[in-house]
Formats: structure tokens, sequence, C-alpha cells
């Protein structure tokens, strides 16, 4: 789990209380921008840091929900914004997909937004609808490899991890999918519990306990390793599919900040994921916990970025 990582943070936690609260007058509270409507995850973690945030610190930190344009809008008010730790953005590795298919808009995350510290991460798994005839991932890339184009695969946005894991599998197989987009989840649950999609990289979280009902097939991973709670699960790198990828939820500050407040930030938000009633709100919620060095962030949304680039040329 990505916790493990904490022991290579913690040296950073010297004072860093105290720093951040110097670095912010108590009269001019910090904001966490969350560019979705709230009650979906990525707001849940941007408030149960702010919550922790306003404890540590004795700043108020609040949450605001500036949504629109999948997730733009909200990150670019951030981008905008004074570069001093103050104003930060919560925002899923989503808006990568978003902004590399924007035409209109001219956006850069990996250019006006600096990554600041990763909270969760949301694993991803393979389901099929039951009427496919495939209990494992040979079966299904040999029906694949037989059957080209009769399978359609839905997603939540043309160029995301779902779209991308997609064409990864039809690729391995030497074959194609149909690609049929949904505005979320839900919808496309609907389609492919009813079968008029038939496959779908999507949330462990939504997808397992639909799996466990029998109305899904589940048959590998999308995560680079097997997890932890489904050891028999094999990943789809271990199926011969290219590919592996972890959505992530992380928070972002104006591009410019400063290093020292870059870091103190990442810190904070260390020890808060590394305190047990937290860890166990989020575990709850089927994610896996943060944190990540600043370095580490960056790489990870960098390799998103050059494959949602990618994809969107495809």
């Amino acid at each position: 789990m990505l916790l493990r990582h904490l022991a290579l943070i913690l040296p950073l936690l010297v004072g860093p209380a105290t720093a951040l609260h110097a670095q912010t007058a108590a009269n001019q509270p910090m904001t966490i921008v969350v560019p979705y409507a709230a009650g979906g995850i990525t707001d849940t973690l941007a408030r149960i840091v702010a919550e922790r945030l306003t404890e540590r610190t004795g700043t108020p930190v609040v949450v605001e929900n500036r949504g629109g344009a999948g997730g733009v809008i909200g990150a670019q008010i951030v981008a905008r914004a004074k570069p001093d730790g103050r104003t930060l953005l919560m925002n899923s590795s989503a808006i990568l997909v978003v902004a590399a298919n924007l035409k209109d808009v001219q956006f850069d995350p990996m250019k006006e937004l600096e990554p600041v510290a990763l909270v969760a991460g949301l694993p991803s798994v393979l389901v099929i609808n039951p009427a496919v005839p495939a209990k494992n991932m040979a079966e299904f890339l040999a029906y694949l490899r037989a059957n080209p184009g009769k399978l359609n695969c839905g997603n939540v946005g043309e160029g995301g991890n779902d779209h991308q894991g997609c064409i990864a599998v039809a690729n391995a197989a030497g074959s194609r999918m149909e690609h049929l987009s949904y505005r979320g989840l839900p919808p496309l649950d609907l389609d492919l519990v009813a079968g008029v999609i038939q496959v779908n990289i999507g949330s462990a979280a939504v997808q397992m306990p639909l799996a466990k009902e029998g109305k899904l097939r589940v048959l590998a991973t999308a995560m680079a390793k097997r997890m932890p709670e489904y050891p028999d699960l094999p990943t789809l790198l271990e199926s011969g599919v290219q590919y592996d990828a972890l959505a992530t939820n992380a928070l972002f500050a104006p591009a410019g900040t400063p290093p020292a407040v870059i870091a103190r930030l990442n810190a904070e938000v260390a020890a808060i994921l590394a305190e047990p009633v937290v860890r166990k709100r989020i575990e709850g919620l089927g994610l896996l916990l943060g944190p990540s060095d600043v370095a580490s962030l960056r790489a990870l949304f960098q390799r998103d970025w050059d494959r949602a680039r990618t994809a969107l040329k495809r």
C-alpha cells in the first residue's frame, strides 16, 4: 500500500504545523477548491483534509465547490490564484484527461499547477457482462480476438484511464472494441448490467459489489500489482495487456508556489494520513492511502498526462 512510503516522508515533519501557521494570517483562511459538485469522492477527501488541517494549524481551511467543464473551471481558478499556499486544488487525475482533450480552452495542468500531495488512489478492475462467454482473461482475449468489433466497452470520458485500458486490451488481443462514452459511472453501469455494453475498466469500489451480486464478472485489476483485498485476481499486465493505471486524488497549488511551502503542505498531508481515524475513513471508501513525495507525484502525473495525449492522438 502507498502508506508504506510514509517512513520516507516523516522526517520532513519537523515543526510543519508551526511553520505553516506562520505562513497564513489568522484572518485569511486557506481554501481548497473542489472542481466538482459536493458529495463525491474528491469532495469527501477535500473535507477530510480541510478538517484536519484546520485543527493542526489553527488556520481555518474551507472547501469551495467550483464545478464546470469537467473540472477545468475550478482548476483554472486555483492556477490563477496567488502562489502563496493559501489556495489549493483537490482534484482527481481525470483533470489530465479533460485538459488533454480541450480544443477551445488552452489549459496545461502540468505547467499551471504544482503537485503538492497524493491523498488517495482509486483501484480499477476490468469487468464484463456475464453473458460474455469468458471466465478469465485468457478466455476473454480469445473471444475478443475471434469477434472483432462485437463487444462495446464503456468509458466515462474519451482519453480517460478506462478508455485507454480498453484500447490496450483490444491491442493485446489483436482485435478491436467499440467505445461508448457516458457522463458518469451510474448510467454506464446500468447499461453494462443490461448488456448494452459488455466491458468496462472502472472503480473497484463500485464494480466489485456488483460482481459479488452476480451482475458483473470481474477478470483483472488495472493496478501494477495485485490488490491485497483480492489476491487471486490477476493484473492486466500478468494477462499480457501492457497497461496499468491508478486513478488518483491529490492536492495542487498554483505554479510558482515556493518549494518550501509545497514541502510543508506535503508533510502536513502525510501526517494527516497517518492518523488512524483518517486511515479508517479513507480505506472505508475503498481507496488506497497516499502519501507520496512531490517528485514521485509529479512523475506520476507526467506519465498520466503523456498517456492521455497519446490516447487522444489515437
